[in-house]
């Protein structure tokens, strides 16, 4: 079955936050006219990385934001060399507060240098699909592309693996994962205890989320 085009609105399944994020964003996201509805599921957003003592994760299942298929997901024979045909726009945000490491006071010390107060979200945007790694049947493709983190004020970018993955004609799995520094957003690893524990300043971030529409 061949991937049909659609533009999809990601909504928020806990609560609806879109003039904070126009507010508090510091990338440009214009808004889609889509009028498909939107169910999201089985969220898994990590943020994984090591200190001195033990490794540790922050946790999300909170997201929201616009995914745009191009028209090579309805024609991959027709658009296969055309990395721009096949994934036209992605924007993506996260809310501070729906972040959870299990721990009070790490949970303190994340939201002080994300800079939670005056900015309130993580946020994605894709520049451009730089290459098509793989079409491996129907259902499956895998891409490298060119994008954009923001938090804390400030902006990074990356060049990452998206795999999309067609679950049944209205459902798809998305998912992912990279590689940065905590200071490419200008944030400085945390220490506590007086700096008796300190965090290293790489982190991965991996992803996975299902989305089924409706016209």
């Amino acid at each position: 079955m061949y991937f049909r085009k659609v533009t999809l609105l990601l909504i928020l399944c806990v609560m609806s936050f879109s003039l904070s994020f126009a507010h508090n964003s510091s990338l440009d996201l214009n808004s889609s006219n889509s009028t498909s509805s939107l169910h999201f599921s089985n969220v898994e957003f990590r943020i994984s990385g090591t200190s001195n003592v033990r490794d540790w994760d922050i946790v999300s299942d909170t997201l929201g934001g616009i995914i745009s298929f191009g028209p090579a997901f309805t024609n991959p024979h027709d658009n296969y060399d055309n990395p721009s045909g096949w994934l036209e726009q992605v924007l993506l945000y996260i809310p501070n507060h729906s972040l959870e490491s299990g721990n009070t006071i790490m949970n303190q010390t994340m939201n002080k240098s994300l800079k939670s107060e005056t900015h309130d979200i993580l946020e994605y945007k894709m520049s451009h699909v730089e290459e098509i790694l793989a079409v491996n049947d129907t259902t499956m493709r895998s891409f490298l592309v060119n994008g954009v983190v923001g938090a804390a004020g400030a902006l990074n970018e990356l060049t990452h693996k998206v795999h999309v993955r067609q679950l049944s004609e209205e459902s798809f799995q998305i998912f992912g994962d990279f590689s940065m520094k905590m200071t490419d957003l200008d944030i400085e690893p945390p220490t506590f205890m007086r700096g008796a524990l300190t965090t290293a300043v790489a982190i991965t971030v991996d992803y996975k989320f299902t989305i089924t529409f409706k016209q």
